[in-house]
């Protein structure tokens, strides 16, 4: 039975990151590992119940029944948000689409009066949508947060907290590398660049960048969804902050596979990578710093946060409005590109 204080979930979107279910390994003795999908962060949680799931493609319900009937056997499936959110009652809303899709179903659901929403990233594709997003939310008394799952790692907040205990000195730089066939601004740019904002803890100020070669008049978002490389370009980017910081984006699907951050300070360098964090405080000496373990990470920790805050709350780690310095740090470079690689002032016209 389930208990009053149960919070009731629906997924938007189940291809991706929506619904895939991590596997056990044979005899293992830890069992499986930690989920990393919207469908599968239920499965952490004790105080959530998945009521219903929502995608346009029938085969794609279909799979749901196939992957997660012996976990989910009662949640109910749709192929229109707004009728799932209608008949359902929902304290929580996961919007898993793709980054085209996303603002429509955030407004309705807060318009509908649904209080936690969690949407992925990026926020949007335009700052205007990010504006209706963020005021729908407001207006409405309503959570947003996005998934920038960087956010909820413990390797992301061993690496700020030794930052912020003085390791390096003032932060001066961040340079920002990622590489391979997913280099794209509007997919995996959006955790790099995040990532950036993560460290540099202020608002960015301006903006100018260099697109990859073919994306010479690739000026607004030309995309269908954020899943096929060639629609979506890699670049570089420089982004000037407020509070003096100045990092370096080298984002390129040209370039090998990679995907990390150095944070340079007045007295030495930090080093983020997915699964280690190396701090420098002079030639050859390094040390790497371990982050401990914690009961939910990832999506489950996002969703947890959303249900505490909203209890008791506080500031989200990772709110709408600091997606929306993404989108706007994104949206500035394909500004500074039809210019003439030119400086680009934040926030952009309106």
């Amino acid at each position: 039975m389930v208990q009053a204080s149960t919070y009731r979930a629906g997924v938007v979107g189940l291809s991706g990151i929506g619904m895939k279910r991590p596997l056990p390994e044979t005899g293992a003795v830890l069992r499986t590992p930690l989920p990393h999908s919207h469908v599968a962060a239920h499965t952490a949680l004790l105080n959530t119940q998945l009521v219903a799931v929502c995608d346009i493609k029938s085969e794609m319900l279909q799979s749901f029944a196939q992957t997660w009937d012996d976990v989910f056997p009662h949640t109910r499936t749709y192929s229109d948000y707004r009728e799932m959110i209608d008949k359902e009652d929902l304290d929580i809303i996961q919007v898993a689409t793709p980054d085209n899709r996303h603002t429509d179903i955030v407004l309705y659901a807060a318009n509908a009066g649904v209080k936690r929403i969690l949407c992925e990233k990026p926020l949007a594709t335009t700052v205007a949508d990010c504006d209706r997003m963020l005021a729908a939310c407001e207006a409405n008394g309503a959570l947003l947060s996005v998934d920038h799952t960087r956010r909820w790692l413990p390797i992301f907040h061993r690496a700020r907290g030794a930052i912020r205990a003085g390791a390096i000195g003032r932060v001066m730089r961040i340079v920002a590398h990622l590489g391979g066939p997913r280099a794209m601004l509007f997919r995996n740019g959006t955790h790099l660049i995040d990532g950036i904002l993560f460290f540099a803890e202020s608002d960015p100020d301006w903006v100018f960048a260099d697109l990859d070669e073919g994306f010479e008049d690739y000026y607004y978002y030309k995309g269908t969804g954020g899943r096929i490389p060639e629609e979506d370009p890699g670049g570089s980017g420089y982004v000037h902050f407020k509070n003096g910081v100045r990092a370096f984006v080298n984002a390129s699907k040209g370039q090998t596979t990679a995907r990390f951050l150095e944070v340079i300070g007045e007295n030495g360098q930090i080093d983020i990578h997915s699964d280690s964090v190396i701090l420098w405080t002079g030639p050859g000496k390094c040390e790497t710093l371990a982050a401990d373990s914690h009961s939910v990470e990832d999506i489950a920790a996002a969703l947890d946060e959303l249900i505490r805050i909203g209890e008791d709350g506080g500031e989200l780690i990772s709110s709408g409005h600091e997606a929306a310095k993404v989108v706007e740090i994104i949206l500035g470079f394909l500004r500074s590109q039809e210019l003439g690689n030119v400086r680009v002032d934040l926030p952009l016209p309106r």
